[in-house]
């Protein structure tokens, strides 16, 4: 839940409220008669905070790890949408680096679900390519949560072609509006995110300097093989019923096209995932090298759907900077 209360000090509804409190509050509860909740913010790391919604106060108990990204970097995104194709409103969220102008370029980060949201939470990993001169656009496709009911609905059917169309129309208003500074754009996703970000490489060539696909969906007829059961049957209702629309699922994966990808293409994925089995990855790379392709991979051992170890998290970042400056910074 986000929280729309006043700064510390102020008057909640009187007079005094000089300014709207920003960040997401998880697992409220209730003392007497103060609230009390799990905060973060943009600038601000993970804290349990008491709240007293008469005054207006917040008051800070314990506050979690920064990762050591506290500076500049921190930033609240701007509020920016776009036209889909039909006109639809797509909302997104800009973070621009320290000083405005994105050095880097740009990175569209797709977050995963792909009904979800990517909040905005204490992101280290987003601090971490701000402070390296990057842009990061977060688009909120349709499909995605936090903007009603019917634009979370409206991916039902489309998945693997709303999304990407949604994205990619994005990436052009980035460019359109310099949001991407150089105009250098990277695509980058996990799990459902990723295969956005693979099908976006694919069949929208022109708009991505380089693409990082991490554990990504790359065969959704497998996908919804294998997948666990808390996701059974999905796939029925963003794609279609099986069998029926078997061929469906077919033409929307991302192995249909991987032949068309020709930016460098990194791939990151854990040996144990039981959501996105490793050998879907492994086709894709296959797929693309077999067409000349640039592609990366590396296999984190013992890993699943996401990294539970601090040191795979600092290879990922590290790995990926490098990957980025070697294909998509020194060809600038």
């Amino acid at each position: 839940a986000r929280w729309g209360g006043a700064g510390a000090g102020a008057r909640v509804g009187g007079p005094e409220v000089r300014e709207l409190g920003k960040g997401w509050h998880l697992g409220i509860g209730w003392a007497g008669r103060r609230m009390v909740a799990v905060r973060s913010g943009a600038r601000t790391p993970t804290a349990l905070v008491t709240i007293d919604p008469g005054a207006g106060t917040r008051t800070s108990l314990v506050r979690g790890p920064v990762g050591g990204v506290e500076g500049p970097w921190l930033a609240e995104p701007e509020s920016v949408a776009w036209a889909a194709e039909d006109g639809t409103r797509i909302p997104g969220r800009l973070y621009r680096p320290p000083g405005g102008s994105p050095a880097g370029g740009l990175i569209m980060w797709i977050h995963g679900g792909p009904t979800g949201q990517m909040t905005v939470t204490f992101n280290a990993r987003v601090a971490f390519f701000l402070s390296r001169g990057w842009a990061v656009l977060v688009p909120d496709f349709r499909g995605s949560t936090g903007w009603g009911r019917a634009h979370a609905r409206a991916l039902a059917g489309g998945w693997g072609e709303v999304d990407v169309a949604d994205c990619a129309a994005g990436l052009r208003a980035a460019a359109q509006n310099g949001w991407a500074g150089t105009g250098r754009t990277v695509v980058l996703g996990a799990s459902a995110g990723g295969m956005t970000a693979l099908l976006l490489l694919a069949r929208h060539p022109e708009l991505c300097a380089a693409g990082v696909d991490l554990y990504g969906v790359a065969d959704l007829e497998a996908l919804a093989a294998t997948t666990h059961r808390f996701e059974a049957h999905y796939t029925h209702s963003l794609v279609g019923p099986l069998p029926a629309a078997a061929e469906l699922h077919r033409r929307r994966s991302p192995l249909a096209v991987a032949e068309r990808i020709r930016a460098p293409l990194l791939i990151l994925h854990g040996s144990e995932d039981p959501v996105v089995p490793l050998a879907q990855s492994l086709a894709v790379r296959d797929r693309t090298l077999a067409a000349g392709n640039r592609t990366e991979m590396h296999v984190y051992e013992g890993e699943g759907h996401g990294w539970s170890r601090p040191e795979t998290v600092e290879d990922e970042l590290d790995r990926t900077a490098e990957f980025l400056d070697r294909h998509v910074r020194s060809a600038g």
